[in-house]
């Protein structure tokens, strides 16, 4: 069958996603000043926000902060939660929101009701209500966006709030492989456009999927769940690695698929996959996440998940 993954207007925007990239982390406008407004004294928890990628990125900023001495409590919740006006907020409570457009309903409707101001953003939209309206807004560089799938914008917020955290711990190393994310990932798409059409082989037309990853890599196997769902119309689940060999088998079997994203520090996922193979379901391993520390896994497995996702559609 003819390949056409090149072609689509999807994959064009992935391909400019390293030089939007780029642009982001070169000119971090405003990340300073989430920075300080986020660990500023008095504040004990940030609650950050978003829904679908953007909550996605919320939680892979909260599964890096288990991993790390911070000076607040970091917790995701999704900005429908906020919206309903039963979210107990507590004394030194911050919040961020994560939103490309800058027009997140759910999140505009919790400050209606209520949530803490001065609140701080990550947003691709510096004039929009939510960006007009933070104390303290990181600015994410979008080149291209005419699909309703994020390339450069989820990329973007994914690595404008690990340049944040890594002001807020004072992480140099983690500074720096945000440094060479842009060069690592023109290499990873590059290598995608040649995986993805063999791995769309070997999944054949799945029925279900699921996918799991470890720590940060957990948020990473939410995102390529989401793929799988709104590119490829296949039914996934985003798991953390034991529960992608426990409870996420149960459903597994013949025509089924399970994505395994094993970052370097990962010794869990081999018999993870080992007990989804034993279903029958196929069995892909993501590749990208051992390419970066595993705090990126969502930036180095992005481009793999996105190029299956698309074989998988077409």
């Amino acid at each position: 069958m003819e390949r056409r993954l090149t072609s689509t207007r999807l994959w064009q925007e992935a391909r400019g996603t390293p030089g939007a990239l780029e642009r982001t982390l070169g000119e971090a406008r405003g990340f300073d000043d989430v920075a300080a407004l986020i660990a500023a004294d008095g504040v004990r928890r940030v609650v950050a926000t978003g829904n679908g990628a953007a909550l996605y990125v919320a939680h892979a900023l909260w599964l890096a902060s288990l991993e790390d001495e911070s000076p607040f409590d970091l917790v995701p919740v999704p900005a429908g939660i906020l919206a309903s006006g039963r979210f107990a907020w507590r004394p030194g409570d911050r919040l961020l929101v994560v939103s490309s457009s800058g027009q997140l309903r759910d999140a505009l409707e919790a400050l209606e009701r209520g949530a803490p101001r001065p609140y701080a953003a990550i947003t691709a939209a510096e004039r929009s209500p939510i960006g007009a309206g933070a104390e303290a807004a990181a600015l994410v560089h979008v080149q291209q966006q005419e699909t309703h799938t994020h390339t450069q914008a989820y990329c973007g917020n994914l690595a404008a709030a690990f340049a944040v955290w890594a002001r807020v711990v004072s992480d140099d190393g983690l500074s720096d492989s945000l440094t060479a994310a842009p060069r690592v990932l023109t290499t990873l798409i590059a290598e995608a456009e040649a995986w993805a059409p063999v791995a769309a082989d070997e999944a054949g037309e799945p029925s279900a999927a699921v996918a799991f990853g470890s720590g940060p890599a957990w948020a990473a196997a939410l995102e390529a769940a989401l793929l799988l769902e709104e590119v490829a119309g296949v039914s996934a689940d985003g798991l953390e690695t034991r529960e992608g060999a426990t409870t996420g088998t149960f459903a597994l079997g013949p025509g089924k698929l399970a994505l395994s994203l094993p970052t370097g520090d990962d010794g869990a996922h081999a018999d993870a996959e080992e007990t989804c193979r034993a279903t029958g379901a196929a069995v892909l391993r993501l590749p990208g996440g051992e390419t970066v520390p595993s705090r990126l896994s969502g930036l180095g497995t992005f481009p793999s998940g996105l190029a299956l996702a698309i074989e998988l559609g077409l």
